[in-house]
């Protein structure tokens, strides 16, 4: 029995590091340990503003989410690699040992969630429903399953109706043995999902096969409305730009154009102007559905939204195209370009630190004006500024060796802000706790210093590194 139940637990050892080899490893670990690195955090300011139990419910909640979202994150997609159809006829040993590792899993994370000590259980039961289905909806999206999209739209667009629902309904689901009884039928649940994601083989295999390499194909093509309005709206502003550029020879502008009309501030623009007419409608929504005291209290949080788009633009700045290559070579050959490597990536990386810091006073400004349209108080307009200010140390992003093509322009990024977030809570938390100094404006202090030092550092990094614009043959 013993000897059995090793050599099982052997196979899932196995299977669990083969399939997580997909993802980038890099990447992966900023995101995992960062993630795990917060989540303590919070649980200790948890701990010390609302007790122990609130701590405790914190991180057990957020240990079961981390699971989950792993299982969905980097196992799933390489299972799907693994269970090819070839394997799961050659090999159907494997496909049962990758169903019930799955299942482990998934019921792990869910039990965990149910029975984390909450302070509140009025909606546990409500929450473990939306749980089990997204789960459910986001493996057989992994899959390639065509049950996927009517699941997941389905959640994403029926979740306003859960207000409408009778109080007596959620208080009679969320019943600890309601809730008991429920965790069997949501194992029946994802135990029929599962074996469905890990077909053995046929022509259902083939297809789910092929509609999943259509989705990674499709993953990397931009969306068609934000490429009408965000990209071919902007292309007279980047033309009259860039002719202005050439007639002036600003150096420093020129090496940015060589990026390519895709990192114009322009279309930066765009996508926020979109982004605040979609966050609007939401908070009119919400206004609309719940008490008004109750959505500016938490209004800040929608325009807190818009601080997304100078974080994906960084990043964006960051990796220097390599489809452009010859192009940005062939700038370095411009009159108003300098010489040397040092001062020319020293050129180039005070004109990307400017266009990162330009679109992160253009965000924090829309999202402080989004929040005082929204009749925001002035200590949510503080927390809109502070919350801006916590993630200044993205613009930092840019600023690296880009000759080298080792590292990760996003990681890069997750890891400026996971450590200006951490540091920021862990230092605010202290002086709280010390003097009652509030613990946001103190982490937003914090954050503009890390920004000084990783600026000064990424500057010399530049320096140092040779040209970013490494030229190569023209065939």
């Amino acid at each position: 029995m013993n000897a059995a139940l090793n050599a099982r637990l052997r196979d899932y050892r196995m299977l669990w590091r083969a399939a997580v080899t997909h993802a980038d490893p890099r990447m992966s670990g900023v995101i995992r340990w960062g993630a795990i690195i917060f989540v303590i955090v919070l649980a200790a300011a948890q701990t010390v503003n609302a007790g122990p139990r609130e701590g405790l419910a914190t991180l057990w909640t957020a240990a079961s989410v981390l699971l989950l979202l792993n299982w969905a994150w980097r196992f799933m997609p390489g299972a799907m690699k693994l269970n090819t159809p070839v394997n799961a006829w050659l090999v159907p040993q494997m496909r049962q040992r990758l169903v019930e590792l799955s299942c482990l899993v998934c019921l792990a994370g869910i039990a965990g969630f149910a029975s984390a000590p909450h302070a509140d259980t009025s909606a546990l039961g409500l929450w473990l429903l939306w749980m089990v289905i997204f789960v459910v909806g986001i493996g057989l999206g992994a899959a390639g399953h065509r049950a996927a999209e009517p699941i997941i739209t389905t959640l994403c667009f029926t979740w306003f109706l859960v207000e409408w629902l009778p109080k007596e309904l959620g208080a009679l689901l969320s019943h600890p043995v309601a809730v008991v009884l429920a965790l069997p039928i949501h194992a029946g649940v994802i135990v029929v999902a599962v074996r469905a994601m890990f077909p053995q083989g046929g022509e259902r295999h083939w297809e789910m096969v092929a509609k999943r390499l259509r989705w990674v194909a499709s993953s990397g093509q931009p969306d068609p409305l934000v490429e009408q309005m965000a990209s071919k709206q902007t292309r007279g502003w980047y033309g009259r730009t860039l002719r202005r550029d050439s007639a002036r020879r600003d150096g420093r502008r020129l090496a940015l154009h060589a990026l390519g009309p895709t990192h114009h501030l322009g279309e930066s623009v765009a996508v926020l102007a979109i982004l605040a007419v979609v966050v609007t409608c939401t908070g009119l929504f919400s206004t609309w559905r719940a008490d008004r005291e109750v959505t500016a209290g938490i209004g800040w949080l929608f325009a807190c939204t818009l601080l997304a788009v100078p974080v994906l633009y960084s990043v964006r700045l960051a990796r220097l195209q390599p489809d452009l290559a010859a192009e940005q070579g062939l700038v370095r050959l411009a009159p108003a370009m300098p010489g040397e490597a040092a001062a020319f990536n020293v050129q180039l990386g005070r004109g990307l630190l400017l266009q990162a810091l330009a679109g992160w006073a253009l965000a924090t400004g829309a999202a402080l004006l989004l929040a005082a349209l929204g009749a925001a108080k002035p200590e949510a307009l503080l927390r809109v500024l502070c919350v801006a200010c916590i993630i200044l140390p993205v613009v930092a992003a840019p600023l690296r060796n880009h000759a080298s093509r080792i590292g990760s322009a996003a990681g890069m990024a997750a890891t400026l802000l996971l450590v200006s977030m951490v540091a920021g809570i862990v230092l605010g938390l202290a002086l709280n706790a010390l003097s009652g100094i509030p613990a946001l404006p103190v982490a937003a202090l914090a954050s503009i210093g890390l920004t000084v030092v990783v600026v000064v550092r990424g500057l010399r990094t530049m320096r140092h590194a040779p040209c970013a614009f490494p030229a190569g043959r023209i065939d």
